[in-house]
C-alpha cells in the first residue's frame, strides 16, 4: 500500500528521548536493516532508564520471534501527542525470559517532525457507503478510501453516494499493529467532484460527524501508524 502525508510534513528537529513523554505499553516500531530490504514491526515499550536502556518487547512474526544479536542496530519510530520521533541505537542485551525483550542503547540524539491533528495521509483502503439520510436499509455501495484524518476523508466510487449536505456511514476494513479493525463512520459530504477516470470516478470529501471515542482511538491509531511507516 502505498502512503503519503500530505500536505509535506515539517522537517525534523533534535528532541530528547524524554520528550516522547512514553509510557508502558506504548507501541513502537522497529526498523531492522538486512542487505536486501528494511523490515519493520510493531514492539512495545516495557520500560527505560535515562542515560541507560530502553526495554522493549522483542519483535514477532506470526507470534514467532525474530532473532536478533546484540550489537545490531535498530531505527526505533514513536508517536506522541502531535509529533513523530525516530532515533537509532543498538540492541546492548538480548533476553528470553520471563519473556522475550531486548535492551536497546539509549539514544543520544532524537529526531522530532511535528505533525498537525488534521494531516491527511494517503491510502488505498476499501470500504463501502450506506447514504442514512435515506435510510438505515439503504444499499451498500463499493467506495475506495483514498486519503483520511482524524476529522474526514476523501473518497472515490463508481456510483453516486448522494448530494451535498447528505449523511453517510462508511464502512472499512484496515490493520493497526496487525490487529484487524472494521470502523463504522458517520460523516456528511461536503464536496463532490466527477473526473475522467474510468474507474470510481465520482470524488467526494466527507467530515466525520459524531465521533465516538472509540472511533477516534481507531481513527488516530491508523493516522499515527501509517505516519510512523513513511519516516
Amino acid at each position: 500500500m502505498n502512503a503519503t502525508i500530505k500536505p509535506t510534513a515539517p522537517s525534523r528537529i533534535t528532541a530528547n528521548f524524554e520528550d516522547i513523554k512514553a509510557r508502558v505499553g506504548d507501541m513502537f516500531q522497529v526498523q531492522i536493516s538486512t542487505d536486501k530490504q528494511e523490515i519493520r514491526h510493531s514492539v512495545k515499550l516495557l520500560g527505560y532508564l535515562a542515560g541507560k536502556t530502553i526495554m522493549i518487547t522483542a519483535p514477532t512474526v506470526n507470534n514467532s520471534v525474530i532473532l536478533l544479536r546484540e550489537g545490531q542496530n535498530l531505527t526505533v519510530r514513536a508517536f506522541s501527542g502531535t509529533a513523530a520521533y525516530a532515533f537509532s541505537c543498538e540492541i546492548i542485551k538480548v533476553c528470553n525470559s520471563p519473556l522475550a525483550y531486548l535492551h536497546l542503547s539509549y539514544p543520544k540524539i532524537t529526531q522530532k517532525v511535528p505533525i498537525r491533528a488534521s494531516a491527511r495521509i494517503n491510502f488505498d483502503l476499501v470500504g463501502t457507503s450506506v447514504n442514512i439520510s435515506n435510510g438505515e436499509n439503504t444499499n451498500a455501495i463499493p467506495i475506495i478510501i483514498t486519503d483520511i484524518s482524524t476529522t474526514g476523508a476523501a473518497i472515490a466510487a463508481s456510483s453516486p453516494l448522494g448530494k451535498k449536505d447528505d449523511i453517510l456511514r462508511i464502512t472499512f476494513r484496515a490493520n493497526i499493529h496487525d490487529i484487524e479493525v472494521h470502523p463504522s463512520l458517520k460523516c456528511a459530504i461536503r464536496s463532490l467532484t466527477s473526473s475522467d477516470e474510468v474507474v470510481n470516478p465520482i470524488k467526494y470529501g466527507l467530515q466525520f460527524l459524531e465521533l465516538q471515542t472509540q472511533e477516534l482511538l481507531t481513527l488516530n491509531s491508523l493516522v499515527y501508524q501509517k505516519i510512523l511507516e513513511l519516516k
